[in-house]
This record gives C-alpha cells, sequence and structure tokens, in this order.
C-alpha cells in the first residue's frame, strides 16, 4: 500500500469515527426531546437489520419505524408529558471501523436519568429514576452514509432517585402491544442484581478486518 493509499484510509476510517459519533449523539438529543420519528433514518432498511430493546427485538426492513415510532410513540399507554426527562449520556466509546471500511462495531456505557409519569402505577405518579444500560451496535455504509444495522440497547439497572440501585427496582410498564408490539423476546439483556455475574457482560469491541456474523445481535 502507497503512502498516499494508507493516509486515505486512515482519513476514512477518522471520518467513519465522528460521523458515527455524530449520528448517536443526535440520536440520544432527539429521544430527549421525544422526536423518536427523525430517528427513523439513521437506520438501514435492509431485512436483516436488528433493534433489541430491554422490552423486545425487532426485525425486518421497518424495524426502525415500528420500534421508535410504532412502540416508543404509539404502543404505550396515553399519558400527561409535562413534567416528563429523558437524558442517556454517551461514555467510553470504543467504535471499531473495519478494515474493509464497509461496516463499523461500536459501543458505549449510557448512564441516564428519567421522569415519567407512571400510568401503570395507581396514581399516575410522576417519578424521577436511574436508567443505565449499554449500547452495542454495528453500523454498514450503505450509499456513502454509516446506517445502523444491528443495534441493542441493554440494560443494566433502573433504580429509584431515592434508593440504591441494589434494593431493587421500579415496576415496569407494559410491553408496546399491536403494530408497535416486539417481534421476540430480548436475548442479549445482562440485568443487575445482587447475585449477577460480572464476566457476562459484554465487551467493547476488537478491531477486525470484515465482519463476519457471529451471532452476536
Amino acid at each position: 500500500m502507497t503512502d498516499i493509499a494508507a493516509l486515505e484510509r486512515r482519513i476514512s476510517r477518522t471520518e467513519a469515527y465522528i460521523e458515527i459519533s455524530n449520528i448517536m449523539g443526535r440520536i440520544e438529543f432527539l429521544h430527549s426531546a421525544y422526536a423518536n420519528e427523525p430517528i427513523v433514518p439513521y437506520f438501514s432498511t435492509r431485512p436483516d437489520t436488528v433493534i433489541e430493546l430491554p422490552f423486545g427485538r425487532y426485525t425486518g426492513s421497518d424495524a426502525a419505524q415500528r420500534c421508535f415510532v410504532g412502540a416508543l410513540d404509539e404502543g404505550l399507554p396515553p399519558r400527561d408529558l409535562s413534567g416528563e426527562y429523558v437524558e442517556h449520556l454517551l461514555s467510553t466509546p470504543v467504535i471499531e471501523v473495519a478494515d474493509d471500511l464497509e461496516t463499523a462495531k461500536a459501543a458505549w456505557i449510557t448512564p441516564g436519568a428519567e421522569a415519567h409519569h407512571l400510568g401503570w402505577v395507581e396514581g399516575n405518579p410522576l417519578h424521577g429514576f436511574w436508567y443505565w444500560g449499554r449500547y452495542h451496535l454495528v453500523f454498514r455504509k450503505e450509499e456513502g452514509a454509516w446506517k445502523i444495522w444491528k443495534y441493542r440497547n441493554s440494560l443494566t439497572f433502573v433504580a429509584d432517585y431515592y434508593k440504591s440501585f441494589t434494593d431493587g427496582s421500579l415496576p415496569r410498564p407494559p410491553a408496546p402491544v399491536g403494530n408497535g408490539g416486539p417481534d421476540s423476546a430480548p436475548r442479549f439483556q445482562v440485568e443487575y442484581t445482587p447475585s449477577w455475574d460480572p464476566k457476562k457482560l459484554v465487551h467493547a469491541p476488537e478491531p477486525y478486518a470484515t465482519f463476519v456474523d457471529e451471532d452476536e445481535f
């Protein structure tokens, strides 16, 4: 490889890192503002697209539409959004762009805080709590743009703002149903319990040459 070719490759990898970081940052800003529909175009429409959230998995070319609009916008019980709050940080980023520049694997730990009207609890109280998790993703280069191809948001813990996360989690909302319901149960969730084995946590991606489907998603 010539010096010019090597430099071009380094520039392409750096540009990919920046674009992928910006995509995830924009998604977090949109989600905080309950603007879920603009998130959809950041995802691939390939038939093997996979999205996993703590309550289930969505697969297929319309997975992002059914998940972020059908489930998160339309599939939850109606509630008053006044005073609600969702903010998740993107910490400890690890983004590995494949040597062939066709895909990239990425991971973040995401500490967060939320406040919701708990419509599934008597009295519909507005409640603040901690919500920590992890992201593991695979991006694909499609027509010159990076798209999310495989997406997993795994829950680490949900805890009352006033209690230790070792004391147990808050009552969970019902899973979305109907058109927004997931296709299947989640597969790769490792939620904290006082007896969990931290060695089961998924590692950050390592450098790789080309994507090989190892059933990670």
